[in-house]
């Protein structure tokens, strides 16, 4: 099972997960391949369906699950997987993952480096528990933590683990080039939504601003672009888009299918504002939705819940409006607002692409890549890196 290695190769990093998907932005567009140009041997162990290599980046293919039980049922293929790999480090993206990289250690004596995408305490009083005590557990012995929002600092500043700071900034995948600036006089009436759906994550408060956009005879229009995981979720939206003849106001692109980020890019460039109509679930508190930094890169303002953190984000930049959750009229407010006072529009989408590069991943990417070469050389990491 030893691996050959002179003292020439790169040193072989797995990342594994069994929730998201092969082409996970944060997973394989932007660790992967920042590890990948550092001359680092990048493989993923992920449900996928096939084997294959992509962009220099092995991916090694797991069964695609449908319910959380059955991902942890393919938990023994994917410890054989990443044993047989014979890695110096190991990365999990999962808490549910963690007995797999403990036995990994063991059995490897790999480094182990667990990345918290997510506050998985707000997930409810039973599994979030469970999830944060798993957590816990393994901070006791893992070598680093990464985590996505600086808010999860204070999960691991009292325990042993170290921990850098890595935000999900944006990095460019496919043909990323800006669209034209707005012009004088340009009014916003093609919204977006990009991300995945769920109730909590607006579908139902888009569906009804649809309905009202349609009754009113308004000129707007709404594309979602993402994937709807939630069979019921997903009826309920088709049944009321068909009683409100919404298809010429709603589209839906991906729906019950991923949609490969590389795809997003001509959606943005024709898009003048951008959704997060979020409810005011507790995981969505304390973090940025990744969409914001999309949306500013594009020169698109924002129209998003009023959150306090994303309040502060939207006025600090001036580069949109914060509406009650679940109040599609309030929406209709603003875009009358900017309609009437189009200067008003256009200041915002200037401001949104001034404030883009403050949210570029390259200096992320790198502060990844120092992590790295530190966990597996000679330098002990120092705690609770970055800003």
């Amino acid at each position: 099972m030893e691996r050959e290695q002179d003292q020439h190769s790169s040193a072989r990093v797995v990342h594994i997960t069994t929730v998201h998907q092969p082409f996970d932005p944060r997973i394989f567009y932007k660790q992967l391949a920042s590890l990948r140009d550092a001359g680092f041997d990048t493989h993923l162990i992920a449900p996928h369906d096939r084997t294959e290599q992509v962009q220099g980046i092995s991916i090694h293919a797991l069964p695609q699950p449908t319910a959380r039980w059955r991902r942890i049922a393919f938990h023994p293929t994917a410890f054989r997987m990443a044993q047989a790999l014979n890695a110096d480090l190991y990365q999990v993206h999962d808490p549910e993952l963690l007995p797999v990289a403990f036995l990994l250690r063991e059995a490897t004596g790999a480094r182990i480096v667990y990345d918290m995408h997510e506050n998985y305490r707000a997930k409810g009083p039973i599994w979030g528990r469970a999830l944060r005590t798993l957590e816990r557990w393994a901070f006791r012995w893992v070598d680093h933590v990464l985590i996505a929002e600086a808010s999860y600092r204070s999960i691991v500043e009292d325990g042993p683990v170290s921990s850098t700071y890595i935000p999900n900034y944006f990095r460019p995948i496919g043909d990323a080039r800006l669209g034209a600036p707005a012009k004088a006089g340009h009014t916003p009436t093609r919204l977006l939504y990009t991300g995945t759906l769920s109730a909590s994550r607006g579908l139902r408060t888009m569906v009804e601003l649809a309905a009202r956009i349609r009754r009113a005879g308004r000129p707007e229009t709404i594309d979602l672009v993402g994937i709807c995981r939630y069979e019921k979720q997903r009826a309920w939206a088709k049944a009321r888009v068909q009683e409100e003849d919404l298809n010429s106001i709603l589209s839906r692109v991906g729906w019950d299918t991923y949609v490969l980020p590389s795809t997003m890019p001509p959606y943005y460039r024709r898009a003048d504002v951008g959704l997060a109509l979020f409810e005011p679930h507790p995981n969505h508190r304390d973090s940025i939705p990744t969409k914001f930094y999309e949306y500013l890169h594009y020169g698109l303002p924002l129209i998003c819940s009023d959150v306090p953190r994303w309040r502060r984000f939207v006025k600090q930049h001036e580069c949109g409006a914060v509406v009650p959750p679940g109040e599609p009229e309030a929406v209709l407010d603003v875009l009358d607002t900017w309609q009437a006072s189009p200067e008003q529009y256009r200041k915002y989408a200037e401001n949104a692409r001034a404030a883009a590069s403050q949210y570029r991943w390259a200096s992320v990417g790198q502060r990844l890549v120092d992590r790295y070469r530190s966990l597996l050389g000679d330098g002990a990491p120092e705690r609770h890196e970055g800003t």
